[in-house]
């Protein structure tokens, strides 16, 4: 067994290694100051206006998320730059890709659909170059409406033209679905046409222009005796790019024009819920002009960002485009000798004073831990049930990626757990986990030197036993390196506390309603039924609430008696300590109880509190993810990166700084629900592509759903990034044009015998 996980551990290494998505240019290509209404002087001293800058977002690098338009929008199928069309291709009616020369295609099931910003509603005239491949005509609809069927002629490659009253677009995001009638089986795919590109057109004419392919407008531009990496193309044009601005932030570029030169240049951006503002505007010459546009009125907002070009004879150039931020004096977070991690089943953040002062539930211990921790408060899971979730935290996997996803679900063989990176490195490990799906029978047993499942040996899943057998671990271990993970479940279903921690919450010794500790899970099976096998009064409600929240102060005893033995076996001061939940708990807010049924945030937001050596105490409102917890806990270490995994570190955050590149945070619901979180906004599609947004800093709740076409700016944004998300076909690398090999596993089943599934239906996992 040790062999093989050797084995296993060498195999990994020797994959790709992680490439973050976020490339660094070098500052001279934004180097001047400039302003609203400044010229083309602004004169070229490397760094100026720059200096203790760093970079906080790439646009150069990320070409493929932006929208590029000459004489109209350009898509560029079977390409880097379509995904943010496609839902990557999600449920979409999109197949595999494929290229003839240089021309790139996509293969099209029965049904396209594509998302299509609109700054304004326009008359549009929409071409599209396809081949047939089963089919005779297509049909299209925009937003709903269905127009003309076209016919095909013959069955080469052609162009196929429609046009759309404005009376039939919107401002923001435009729905486009093409349909089509016979298929034909190419390798095994259901194909109606191949796709190679779309051009969306204001007026009523498509002017003879050569369209901006995907690699055309990417190149090293000479001008002035110096070559500067950047976007390019003739004039007229626009790249346009979403992103979140920082505190104080900057937008800096270099600009000219080949040949004969005389254009203007502008760039304008545009904040979700504000209006169009021109930051700049110069006249071009065949010399690069460096420009540093201050941003920080926009600090915090969702923004588009667009260059234009216009007049001239020669290609227009913008180089290195990218966002820059201050640097931040970062603490010295010091190498941790142990690691501990906490998970908690069924915590949610909400019922912590940690997250929510308003809170009754006393939970002391961790109050007091989070006084000297860094406390993440939009940290997010990555499902809303355990094995997935679970397997995101041991992994560095997203559930779409680490196979462990349904109920008899087992986590591959080959997947590198973080307990597999730490032995290899030379500590001693343990798993102690109460949650019956997080076990051997689901594959969860790799690089543990003591690993133990109690509901599975059938022993007590009391935090009492759980944190008793833990801190007895980390006492005969103290002399070794070492990383535990513990994880309990107290708070989940059946919830069974004691009374003095009931009576904390309900202190009715009357009560005799169906609510009975022992009878939970079963109870929230029936009242999840549909229709609702029983219903509950608001007598009901408020002993079951107690029930949950007394066990989680429960829970909190004797983590306390945990924490007291790392301190009194002098492990306290040089251990990392990360306390995370797998997932929350519903009461109703929308409907229902329990979880694994939604993805509203009393599922999703879930505490996630790091305690380490020589970090400050402090709260961050980046959204982050307990995905990130693996790549945590490695860098706090000291221990070389995982490979291949979709987890960042938390450490710059920690320390004070930021991290390079888009902040957002992924979740998911089995095949059924994909999120996207990013600033103060939630947005999620479901499998028949309908999608929904909140606003969180406003409605917390989820109240109050958002129409996407109302939040045009923020909605672009969300889906371009979720797009490219699942799009990837390497999503440790998700952000780049192009992702070499996989970090996808295929993962295997488990054949659940009487005794398993009566364990897992104890917790109220099957029915």
């Amino acid at each position: 067994m040790e062999r093989a996980r050797s084995q296993r551990l060498a195999w990994w290494i020797s994959c790709v290694a992680i490439l973050g998505g976020v490339a660094c240019g070098d500052d001279d290509g934004g180097s001047a100051s400039g302003g609203e209404g400044s010229g083309s002087g602004g004169g070229t001293t490397a760094g100026a206006g720059l200096e203790n800058h760093e970079l906080h977002y790439d646009l150069h690098a990320h070409a493929h998320l932006a929208e590029v338009e000459h004489h109209g929008l350009f898509i560029d199928f079977g390409t880097p730059a379509q995904a943010k069309y496609t839902v990557g291709d999600w449920n979409s009616g999109w197949g595999s890709r494929g290229s003839e020369g240089d021309l790139t295609f996509a293969n099209v099931g029965r049904r396209a659909r594509l998302y299509v910003h609109l700054d304004e509603p326009t008359a549009l005239q929409v071409r599209l170059h396809l081949r047939p491949k089963g089919t005779g005509a297509v049909t299209p609809y925009v937003n709903n409406t269905q127009h003309q069927s076209i016919f095909f002629e013959g069955e080469g490659w052609q162009d196929v033209t429609f046009s759309i009253p404005a009376t039939d677009t919107r401002r923001g995001e435009n729905y486009v679905l093409l349909t089509f009638g016979g298929v034909e089986t190419i390798g095994g795919e259901e194909v109606s046409v191949q796709l190679a590109t779309a051009r969306f057109v204001p007026g009523d004419t498509i002017p003879d222009a050569e369209p901006p392919s995907w690699g055309t407008y990417t190149a090293n531009v000479s001008l002035g005796g110096a070559t500067k990496p950047a976007v390019v193309y003739a004039a007229p044009h626009a790249f346009t790019w979403y992103a979140e601005i920082p505190e104080n932030g900057k937008l800096a570029f270099g600009v000219g024009q080949e040949g004969q030169a005389g254009g203007t240049g502008r760039v304008f951006v545009t904040a979700e819920g504000g209006e169009r503002a021109k930051v700049w505007e110069g006249a071009l010459t065949n010399a690069w002009s460096g420009q540093t546009v201050d941003l920080s009125a926009y600090a915090g907002k969702i923004v588009q960002i667009r260059f234009e070009a216009e007049g001239g004879q020669g290609r227009v150039a913008w180089a290195e485009p990218r966002l820059m931020r201050p640097q931040a004096r970062l603490a010295e977070v010091g190498q941790a000798r142990n690691v501990v991690v906490v998970l908690v089943d069924t915590l949610r953040a909400s019922k912590l004073k940690v997250y929510n002062p308003q809170s009754r539930v006393r939970t002391p211990a961790l109050d007091a831990l989070a006084a000297e921790s860094v406390v993440f408060e939009r940290g997010n899971s990555t499902e809303n049930w355990t094995k997935p979730a679970t397997a995101a935290v041991l992994t560095g996997l997203h559930p779409i990626d680490n196979g462990a996803r349904t109920q008899s679900a087992v986590l591959s063989d080959r997947a590198l757990m973080v307990s597999e990176h730490f032995k290899a490195s030379g500590f001693k490990t343990a798993m102690l986990c109460a949650n019956g799906y997080v076990s051997d029978r689901f594959g969860f047993d790799q690089g543990w030197d003591r690993y133990v499942n109690y509901i599975r040996e059938n022993q007590s899943s009391d935090a009492s036993n759980v944190f008793e057998q833990a801190s007895a671990w980390v006492t005969e271990n103290k002399g070794d390196r070492f990383f535990l993970y513990v994880h309990t479940i107290d708070p989940h279903v059946p919830y069974d506390p004691g009374d003095e921690f009931l009576s904390m919450y309900d202190s009715r010794s009357d009560y005799d309603g169906p609510v009975r500790p022992r009878m939970t899970g079963e109870l929230l099976v029936q009242a999840k039924a549909n229709p609702p096998q029983i219903t509950f009064t608001p007598s009901d409600l408020r002993r079951l609430e107690a029930l949950h929240d007394g066990e989680i102060s429960q829970h909190d005893h004797h983590f306390a008696r945990f924490i007291q033995t790392l301190k009194d076996q002098g492990l306290y001061e040089n251990t990392a300590i990360v306390f995370i939940a797998d997932h929350g708990e519903e009461f109703r807010e929308h409907g229902s109880f329990g979880h694994g049924h939604t993805v509203y945030e009393e599922l999703l937001h879930v505490p996630l509190i790091v305690r380490a050596p020589g970090a400050p105490a402090r709260r961050v409102d980046t959204r982050v993810s307990t995905i990130d917890v693996p790549a945590t806990i490695v860098e706090l270490a000291g221990l070389q990166p995982m490979p291949n995994v979709t987890s960042r570190s938390l450490v710059p955050l920690i320390a004070g700084g930021a991290r390079p590149g888009p902040e957002v945070a992924m979740a998911e619901f089995l095949d059924e629900r994909r999120v996207i979180y990013a600033g103060q906004y939630k947005f999620f599609v479901r499998g028949n592509l309908t999608a929904s947004m909140f606003d969180l800093g406003t409605d917390p709740g989820e109240q109050n759903q958002l129409e996407v076409t109302a939040h045009p700016i923020a909605a672009r944004y969300l889906r371009t990034l979720q797009g490219q998300f699942l799009g990837a076909s390497n999503r440790s690398q998700w952000m780049s044009a192009e992702q070499r090999g996989t970090a996808r596993l295929e993962s295997g089943e488990a054949q659940m015998d009487a005794e398993l599934q009566q364990q897992l239906r104890e917790l109220g996992y099957l029915n």
